[in-house]
């Protein structure tokens, strides 16, 4: 199983591609069989498993909304193999720079892959960045 240290850097090396739109060095970071759901609860679609189905689901978000997440906690992982990381994920709609709070939860499998990931958040608390 994962080390503490090694799910945070994980998860830290994941905010820092998702900032630079690097899908491919996303995908590596995750496992085959993962299940990503973002937002939970969120309608059909945003919810998808299998790493094929979440490549078409993170280069389809990365090129419309260019997400940028700013960290506003530290990364606290558990004794177990999960971590959760609270940040401020500014994206483009419509043209306009919007902002969420933002937290992700993120489960490993025993080779060290993300094999969940959870993103809790709702689109109807966004705000407008201002300039």
């Amino acid at each position: 199983m994962p080390t503490p240290d090694f799910m945070r850097q994980t998860v830290l090396r994941y905010l820092e591609c998702v900032s630079e739109s690097r899908v491919d060095e996303v995908l590596q970071l995750l496992a085959d069989n993962i299940s990503v759901e973002d937002p939970v609860g969120g309608p059909a679609g945003t919810h998808v498993v299998g790493i094929e189905a979440v490549s078409i689901f993170f280069t389809q978000g990365f090129s419309l909304n260019r997400p940028f997440p700013k960290r506003t906690s530290p990364v606290v992982t558990t004794a177990g193999n999960e971590a959760a990381v609270a940040f401020t994920l500014q994206i483009e709609i419509g043209g306009k720079l919007q902002e969420l709070d933002v937290i992700d939860v993120m489960k490993f499998d025993e080779q060290k892959k993300i094999s969940s990931l959870r993103a809790f958040w709702n689109y109807a608390e966004r705000r407008e960045v201002q300039d």
